[in-house]
Parts: structure tokens; C-alpha cells; sequence
């Protein structure tokens, strides 16, 4: 699913690297989108926007100091289109093992809640995410037993299979202190609920208490500095 993010809560291109589709059927239900497998990248359906500084970014001196004199650390995008319900599942126990990380599900009639975690499994719905401090991924049903995903996230090598959509990128911090907003306004029973949504959605995963929830995103800046992607990302812990 996709959905449109709060022009405030990142820069002016950000809307369009973050592979969000504001027009799709589970566009509506979040603000921070999730993937769609397009030829660039995935557009997977999340509720989700970010809040907060990662531990691993550098400064520039650092960077600097490091062989490059742009910000942040390296980073890699990349899909794959070839993945089993038991491949994507071992993927993203992979990707996530230990670190804090939290997962949403959706389909066309439907919106999962934030969780905790990874998904035990993916009956049910036809796209998810999830995210953790340093990466997430995207995925997709693409027909009968087949998946496709989208890789973001911190380093140099993407997983096995997956092929790159961009060179030469660095994640920083998103632009927004406190993240990228997600759908709705707490009520009074803890949900959160946006007037163009059927359904109320919940983030107590997350821990949200506030009027509006935000997540953490880092930003997967180009060689030229633009902004290619958008990731969310949970706050690490000690």
C-alpha cells in the first residue's frame, strides 16, 4: 500500500523518492507508503514516519575523514522480484535478527496494525514492510506463492538476488527531528483515526501517545544530493 507524507515531514522530493502511490487502493491508509514493485522501485504500504537522529550517521568531518566528503554512511537500494513466502520470511529474519524492528500489513479492504518484530507469516495480506534501525524492506504479492520486494537500507552489499537501482548513496538523517507524521489523531481510546480511513489504526507498537504519531526515516541521498529513497526506521537499542 502507499500513501502520501506530510509535505513538512520531508524535503520537496522526497514524496517521489520514497516510492509512495498516493493514488493506489492502500495508498489511503498511511503516510508513509509502502512498496508497489515498479521498474524503479517498490511501493510497499506502511503507516508509519520517523522521529529522531540515527546513532550510526556521520558527520561530515567524519565522512570526510573516511575517503568521502558527503554526509552520512553508505547506503543501498535494490528489488527483487523472485522471492517464495518462506524466501521473503527467512529475508527478513535475516535482515532484522536481533535489532528492534516493527512490521505492517495491509490489503485492499484492510490495514493490520504496527507490530513489533517480524510477521510470524504473510497469510492474509498482499503487501507489507517492515523496518529496523538500519534498514527496511518492501514487499509485494506478485502472483500465486511469489513476492516482490524492495531493499533500503545502510551499508555497502545488498542481500542475496536482489539487483541494484542506484550507485553511490548515503543515508542520513530524515530532515524532520521528530520524523515523518503518520495517518490520524488519537483518540481517546488510543487509536488513531483519519476521516478518510474506514477504520481506526493502531500504532500502540510504536508506544505513540502523542495527538500525532511520527517514526523515525532516514534519507538515501544521490551522488548529486537529491533525495532517491525513503526508509523508515525503528530507534536503536542499547
Amino acid at each position: 500500500m502507499s500513501a502520501d507524507e506530510r509535505p513538512a515531514a520531508q524535503p520537496p522530493d522526497a514524496a517521489t523518492a520514497s516510492g509512495l502511490d498516493p493514488g493506489s487502493p492502500a495508498g489511503a491508509a498511511g503516510e508513509a507508503g509502502m512498496m508497489a514493485p515498479a521498474a524503479a522501485e517498490t511501493d510497499v504500504v506502511a503507516a508509519t514516519a520517523g522521529r529522531g537522529t540515527p546513532p550510526a550517521a556521520q558527520s561530515a568531518a567524519e565522512a570526510e575523514a573516511a575517503g568521502d566528503a558527503r554526509p552520512g554512511v553508505p547506503a543501498v537500494a535494490g528489488v527483487r522480484d523472485d522471492l517464495t513466502a518462506d524466501g521473503l520470511l527467512v529475508l527478513l529474519r535475516t535482515t532484522f535478527p536481533e535489532s528492534r524492528a516493527h512490521y505492517w500489513g495491509a490489503r485492499v479492504d484492510a490495514l493490520g496494525p504496527i507490530a513489533a518484530g517480524v510477521p510470524a507469516d504473510l497469510a492474509g495480506w498482499s503487501e507489507g514492510r517492515v523496518w529496523g534501525a538500519r534498514a527496511e524492506v518492501r514487499w509485494r504479492r506478485a502472483g500465486a506463492e511469489r513476492y516482490s520486494a524492495l531493499y533500503l537500507g545502510e551499508g555497502e552489499t545488498l542481500p542475496d538476488g536482489f539487483r541494484p537501482l542506484a550507485g553511490d548513496l548515503r543515508a542520513v538523517p530524515g530532515a524532520e527531528a521528530e520524523g515523518l507524521f503518520l495517518w490520524g489523531t488519537r483518540g481517546a481510546d488510543g487509536l488513531y483515526r483519519e476521516p478518510r480511513l474506514p477504520h481506526p489504526l493502531d500504532y500502540a507498537a510504536l508506544g505513540a501517545t502523542a495527538p500525532e504519531a511520527r517514526v523515525p526515516c532516514r534519507l538515501l541521498l544521490g551522488p548529486d544530493g537529491q533525495v532517491r529513497f525513503i526508509h523508515l526506521a525503528a530507534e536503536e537499542t542499547a
